[in-house]
């Protein structure tokens, strides 16, 4: 009996203790920051795209002429390519949240091994580009997420500053007021296009963005620093 625990222990911290600590908190193997060095940063915006409210983020950025990578949910790219046409249009990146928006601890192991690729080949069937990363719902990991990344040639994406509009509470001012601070070249900001951070970051974007230009700060897409270009490229139009 205790023997028997104790196995499950050791397989319960192999499976999501280790991913959680060295993955999700240390971020090895995650492209989760940018050269410090230089003037951008790379604000990123999950759980869309949301005719409701993804336009709005979509206007604020392209008045600031600033750039933005958005992790979509396949079913959304899906049911709205029109977004994913502007967004790809105006120089924005697109790339791979999920299918279903489940934490990793809740999936069988199965489901998360499968979840990457499923997203990444729906999502590329919308963009008719290819994707390459993958940032998994609340940015959790278990080892089969790892597995099903590498499986289906993905890299994680993760982030260095996290905006909290999602939290309890939350309001444009504060979440704008705990942003402000934490805003320095190389980092990646999670922010929300859709659910319910959007509701905080679609009134607050405006006044962010225009921060960043006081503080001599842009926006650029994750691809933008991976690819080491300065000017965003624009993708073909679908």
């Amino acid at each position: 009996m205790r023997r028997g625990l104790g196995w499950g222990l050791i397989a319960l911290l192999g499976y999501i203790g280790l991913p959680y600590l060295l993955v999700q908190r240390l971020n090895l193997g995650l492209l989760h920051e940018g050269p410090p060095q230089g003037n951008t940063l790379a604000l990123t915006f999950d759980d869309g795209p949301d005719p409701q409210t993804t336009p709005a983020v979509l206007d604020a950025l392209k008045a600031a002429d600033m750039h933005a990578t958005f992790f979509v949910l396949a079913p959304l790219a899906e049911a709205h390519p029109d977004l994913i046409r502007r967004a790809l249009a105006e120089g924005h990146e697109v790339q791979a949240h999920a299918v279903r928006h489940v934490h990793a601890w809740m999936r069988s192991p199965w489901s998360a091994v499968l979840e990457p690729g499923r997203a990444a080949r729906r999502i590329a069937a919308v963009t008719r580009q290819p994707v390459h990363l993958h940032r998994p719902p609340h940015g959790a990991y278990t080892l089969a997420t790892i597995m099903g990344q590498r499986l289906a040639n993905l890299r994680g994406a993760h982030w260095s500053v996290e905006g909290g509009d999602w939290r309890t509470g939350a309001t444009p001012e504060t979440t704008l007021a705990a942003l402000l601070p934490r805003l320095s070249p190389g980092a990646v900001v999670v922010l929300h296009d859709a659910g319910p951070g959007a509701k905080v970051t679609v009134p607050m974007l405006p006044a962010l963005l225009k921060a960043m230009q006081v503080q001599g700060l842009r926006s650029v897409s994750l691809r933008e620093w991976q690819d080491g270009s300065s000017a965003p490229r624009n993708s073909a139009e679908l």
